[in-house]
């Protein structure tokens, strides 16, 4: 409280001192211009008088023409130092010089003339009261004036005491000058609390006028007042910066309403408000900076009356609020953002929940899938191992039922695989050179006996612009096809299936293929049309009985994607079905490639079938090289020797990698059929091993024989130093043409 105190007082004083100051300011300012007046008037008198003193007072007429003279060229030299830096700086010792020149050239009238004493005091009297009154200075130098005044009065009188006490009415002129004298005191006091009380009040407006003008000048605010018209009166720096100008010369060309709004809409709106409201807050809008640029800003206007001029005009304040809106934006796209993401997660969810639910419903059919073709290998099986049979004919066709039913469980393996590397993301194209057509007419020969069964005819359209060669994964492609074209044969029952082919786009390095398989089948309802590349579900028809495991067409869409394309579907109950797609292929290798050498042959199944059943399934081999079986699996070891030796192969066997080292380093067999997964030593170390034997022996043909059969693994094999790659389960003619066409090859 103590310091808060002392503070206050501090500033108290500090003030009243700067009041003071102002005000002493102000006198001696406010001085020098009745200073002058009362000088030039001094000298005018003193002239006068000069001439008339002369004249009427002979006697002493040399004196007088010096004291008057010399009382008006001090009047006219304090009127020229006036002017002086000096003189401006002390006006108050000019007076004084001034009025005691007057003072004096009167003294020495009375002093020489004591006869005119009373009427020269009379005068000189009434020049200090007018003094007093016309100068407006401080107290206590009107005081002084009195004092000299009066001294140099009675010092006259008393020079001249023999003349002057018989002279009427002197003791009523001395005492008149005495009252003058105080008079002149009391009204400049007067006069100088009027003036003082006035300076106050001029320096309260100048405090207030200096606080206005350092809000205007340092305001971050841009400020401004324009005219009904738009032109500028007044502005503030913070506004010129805000617009990109550099003096206020140049936003006074400028027009408020038509050069600064970025849109008239704007502008003409704010005039509507104004004439309505007469003020309008927190307005925004979009302005144009000098150089063109945009700003936003916020304004707030209100509409002012001059009474004085009679005129209005409009003040205003302009905030930049670029930044703001800007943040604005990105908070709202943000949020934005925000609620797409939370859409998308709640249809994830749902789309989760809804995949849960038919992963259960498919986990039940796939039970069905699974358990039907193994019950019927299980039973087929059953029948043959206690020869239950009637003939051989009747054995045969339970073997191939069995190899049948083994089959088609393959196929639900194999697609169950391909689902789930599909959604593990690990799902790879080969790239191979390969025949469109050849595959085409692969497809139309796998599903030929079924169509023939059904009467339904198989129609090609293949684009005569279509290349001889291109280079893709030519498996896939064809897996895509042949899902179609034998869902639209087995959901036909009269009419036929067409494979169309057309090239849709072609660059000088790749080429786009439409592919569609048209059908005149039963049709899809409109309803169901949208889950057909759902995964997990499958379309049921309860009038047909006919139905699969649901994975066919998800595995030839995502095929499709893997190609670059897309897949689609068109369908009228009962009038037939259209399914195509898009894919893209490379019209030359990739780089890395060797164009036309494919490094894996590839066999058609089907085509396989077909030689089965023109050849007879035992053939005596016309070599007598031999052939080593390494296999850790005492089960497929016996199979595996079993095919072999009845396809007339002369083979031995091993059961681990460090085995297969040493019997090929005996140098009595010919090629070796290497199981991948072993305990002891895997089929690659085991090849690496083998392939760093010198001689002729380290280059033996080493065929690998495995249930993995993705491209990374084939590719793995190849690289350890494998010659070819088998998958399992085994298919006797492609295991007999793979081993025959290695055996004859000579070493490298």
């Amino acid at each position: 409280m103590v310091i808060a105190g002392n503070t206050a007082k501090k500033y108290s004083r500090t003030l009243e001192h700067k009041v003071n100051e102002y005000i002493k300011q102000e006198t001696q300012k406010e001085l020098l211009s009745p200073f002058r007046s009362l000088a030039i008037f001094s000298a005018a008198s003193g002239g006068i008088a000069l001439i008339f003193e002369v004249l009427y007072f002979s006697e002493h007429s040399v004196q007088l023409y010096v004291s008057r003279l010399f009382s008006v060229l001090i009047a006219f030299v304090l009127l020229v130092i006036s002017n002086s830096r000096y003189g401006k700086e002390h006006p108050v010792l000019l007076v004084h010089i001034l009025l005691m020149s007057i003072v004096a050239s009167f003294a020495v009238m009375i002093y020489l003339e004591p006869q005119t004493l009373v009427f020269n005091s009379h005068i000189i009297s009434l020049i200090i009261f007018t003094a007093a009154l016309f100068l407006s200075w401080e107290v206590r130098h009107q005081v002084l004036v009195a004092v000299y005044y009066n001294l140099v009065f009675m010092a006259s009188v008393i020079a001249n005491s023999s003349q002057t006490h018989n002279i009427p009415h002197m003791l009523e002129s001395i005492v008149l000058v005495m009252i003058i004298s105080v008079m002149a005191v009391i009204a400049s006091y007067i006069n100088y609390r009027l003036r003082r009380e006035a300076l106050l009040k001029s320096y309260e407006i100048v405090l207030s006028e200096k606080k206005f003008r350092n809000i205007f000048e340092n305001s971050v605010e841009g400020v401004f007042q324009i005219t009904p018209a738009g032109k500028f009166t007044a502005v503030n720096p913070a506004l010129i910066k805000m617009l990109g100008y550099s003096t206020e010369e140049e936003i006074n060309k400028l027009n408020f309403f038509k050069d600064l709004f970025k849109r008239k809409s704007d502008a003409d709106l704010l005039n509507k408000l104004l004439e309505k409201q007469g003020k309008v807050k927190n307005y925004r809008v979009q302005f144009l900076k000098k150089d063109g640029s945009e700003i936003a800003v916020k304004m707030n206007v209100r509409l002012s009356y001059d009474e004085e001029e009679d005129t209005t005009f409009f003040d205003g304040s302009l905030q930049d609020i670029t930044q703001q809106v800007l943040a604005e934006h990105e908070r709202q796209k943000a949020l934005e953002a925000l609620r797409q993401e939370k859409i998308k997660s709640d249809v994830a969810a749902q789309k989760a929940r809804q995949e849960s639910s038919y992963k259960t419903k498919f986990l039940a059919n796939m039970s069905h899938e699974v358990r039907t073709p193994m019950n019927s290998v299980m039973g087929f099986l059953t029948l043959i191992e206690n020869d239950l049979f009637e003939s051989e004919e009747e054995l045969k066709k339970f073997a191939r039922d069995a190899r049948l039913a083994a089959e088609s469980l393959l196929d639900i393996i194999n697609n169950i695989l391909d689902i789930s590397k599909i959604e593990a993301g690990k799902m790879e194209l080969e790239e191979n050179e390969f025949d469109l057509s050849e595959e085409i007419h692969k497809v139309s020969s796998i599903i030929g006996q079924a169509a023939r069964q059904k009467g339904i005819e198989i129609i090609e359209e293949i684009d005569p612009d279509l290349p001889d060669k291109i280079y893709g994964d030519a498996t896939r492609y064809r897996q895509v096809v042949l899902n179609l074209a034998g869902n639209a044969v087995k959901y036909t029952d009269k009419g036929s299936v067409t494979i169309s082919v057309k090239v849709e786009n072609r660059t000088t390095s790749t080429i786009e293929i439409l592919t569609a398989v048209i059908d005149t089948g039963t049709g899809i309802p409109n309803d169901k049309i949208p889950l057909l590349f759902e995964p997990y579900v499958q379309v049921k028809d309860k009038k047909d009985k006919k139905e699969g495991t649901g994975l066919g067409l998800v595995i030839a869409k995502e095929f499709v994607k893997l190609m670059g394309g897309d897949i689609n579907v068109e369908s009228k109950p009962g009038q037939g079905s259209k399914f195509y797609f898009t894919a893209k292929f490379r019209l030359t290798p990739s780089e890395g490639e060797e164009p036309g050498v494919t490094t894996v042959p590839i066999y058609d199944q089907k085509e396989i079938e077909k030689q089965e059943e023109k050849k007879p399934f035992i053939e005596q081999s016309k070599s007598e090289k031999r052939l080593l079986l390494v296999e850790d699996n005492p089960i497929s070891q016996d199979l595996e020797l079993k095919i072999l030796r009845e396809v007339g192969y002369t083979v031995e066997a091993v059961s681990s990698g460090s085995e297969a080292i040493d019997a090929v380093k005996t140098g009595r067999y010919n090629l070796v059929l290497m199981d991948i997964e072993m305990t002891d030593m895997d089929g690659i170390t085991a090849t690496k091993q083998i392939r760093n034997i010198a001689g002729d022996v380290g280059k033996i043909p080493i065929i690998a024989v495995t249930a993995h059969s993705s491209m990374k693994d084939r590719e793995k094999c190849l690289a350890a130093g494998m010659n070819d790659y088998i998958a399992k389960p085994i298919n006797i003619q492609f295991l007999k043409l793979t081993i025959d066409q290695w055996l004859k090859r000579p070493l490298d």
